[in-house]
């Protein structure tokens, strides 16, 4: 008899022989690699919901999974739900996947436009606590700019990039929070004044290829421009002695930063090009380097402005000066215990009356301060987060937008008041 996978696991067959033949063919070559403790309760739930016997489409799919082209949670999502197809699960779940976010970023689009924020349900800091930065891009006046998110972004997050509500600025935390469209100017930016700091002999050497970079940069631009060069459109110095240049290659711009940091110790200005859109990759290095030798060529014969040399960092640091001296923390605690009580006291009147409706709790995720629960609706699963802090009063946020359910607002209300009763059950019966 063959002991071929192909020919033991088909259609036709039962499904205690094909989860047989199934287990006797994983750790061989070319299969998938499992231990005992991993594949028993898999093999538990195949089970359970193979038919008996298997189909084709069940036989492919087991196949698929033994030979490493698809993953077993796979497998048991599409065993559980069967909408489609094997062959046209994947299609679907990609398609469900990106109506999930459509949904969800039209929920943060109604929630701007109701006044509210796209992702918390909850105030952290009054309003006037972040500096009111000008509308006007400080370098070319333009109004076309968008904020900037820092971090590794979601999905929901790059989906929102997308639709323009803001630029993707990196995974580095930085100063600037707004970016320019028209010049690509970021802002506001803080002045620095420092010298580089490092292992001397690193900075030494450092020093040394600036100035030998600089100077070719000069050899360069003694020669007659190339045709294929780049003209700079203009250019804004800054207080600490950078300028940044927007140079235009025709359809495609870049910005090119001029460093004075190692000037300061001996060396030579450093001219460090970012090139705007898409491109080849194998045309940036060359790209780069024409911004740069355009650059040195107009240094020569124009000077920078200099009508904003602080690029806003003078409006943050008086914004925070007069914040200082304004700020009563304790006021603020008030106000916030004050908005908790409002809160907790909604949730506790919702969760009486319509206590049919509260969800389930069933799990709890914590290592101290937030918990966070997970709890059940007839449409999904949603987490809720619970946390205090020095003390004060619970405060509980629903961490889903519950965007499967009619009514989303209600729904977050309904499971972060489940968790409140689950923590603190003698609400329930007590008296409002």
């Amino acid at each position: 008899m063959s002991t071929h996978p192909e020919v033991q696991i088909a259609a036709g067959k039962s499904v205690d022989d094909v989860l047989t033949a199934f287990r006797g063919s994983v750790n061989q070559p070319g299969t998938i690699f499992s231990t005992e403790h991993w594949l028993v309760p898999k093999l538990d739930q195949l089970k359970r919901l193979l038919t008996d016997p298997i189909t084709e489409d069940e036989a492919q799919a087991l196949l698929d999974v033994l030979h490493q082209r698809h993953w077993m949670r796979d497998l048991l999502d599409w065993l559980d739900k069967r909408p489609v197809s094997w062959a046209d699960f994947f299609t679907y779940r990609d398609n469900l996947k990106q109506e999930d976010l459509r949904k969800a970023a039209d929920e943060r689009e109604r929630r701007r436009a109701a006044g509210l924020d796209p992702y918390l349900n909850f105030k952290l800091v009054p309003d006037d606590f972040h500096p009111k930065l000008s509308d006007a891009c400080p370098d070319c006046g333009s109004s076309d700019w968008k904020p900037i998110g820092y971090g590794l972004p979601t999905e929901d997050g790059i989906e929102d990039a997308r639709r323009g509500h803001y630029v993707l600025g990196g995974c580095v935390l930085q100063d600037a929070k707004r970016y320019c469209l028209a010049c690509f100017n970021r802002w506001p930016t803080k002045p620095n004044m420092k010298k580089p700091t490092g292992r001397p002999e690193w900075v030494e050497r450092k020093v040394a290829e600036t100035r030998s970079e600089y100077a070719e940069l000069s050899a360069l631009a003694d020669q007659p421009p190339s045709p294929e060069e780049p003209h700079v459109e203009r250019a804004w110095a800054r207080i600490d002695g950078r300028v940044s240049f927007l140079v235009s290659f025709g359809g495609k711009k870049a910005r090119v930063t001029k460093s004075l940091q190692y000037s300061r110790l001996g060396g030579a200005p450093e001219y460090d090009a970012n090139v705007l859109g898409i491109c080849d990759p194998r045309d940036v290095c060359k790209m780069c380097d024409l911004a740069a030798l355009a650059v040195v060529r107009f240094e020569r014969t124009h000077e920078p402005e200099k009508h904003n040399l602080y690029n806003d960092w003078d409006i943050v640091q008086a914004h925070w000066r007069a914040f200082d001296r304004r700020w009563d923390g304790e006021s603020y605690r008030r106000e916030r215990v004050r908005e908790k009580r409002q809160k907790l006291s909604r949730l506790l009147k919702l969760a009486r009356s319509v206590p049919e409706k509260l969800p389930r709790v069933f799990s709890l995720r914590s290592d101290g301060n937030p918990k966070v629960y997970r709890v059940r609706f007839p449409w999904g699963v949603a987490r809720v987060r619970s946390y205090t802090w020095q003390s004060e009063l619970p405060d509980y946020d629903c961490r889903d937008l519950c965007r499967k359910a009619e009514d989303a607002e209600l729904a977050g209300d309904l499971a972060c008041a489940a968790v409140m009763l689950y923590e603190f059950p003698k609400l329930a019966g007590t008296s409002s």
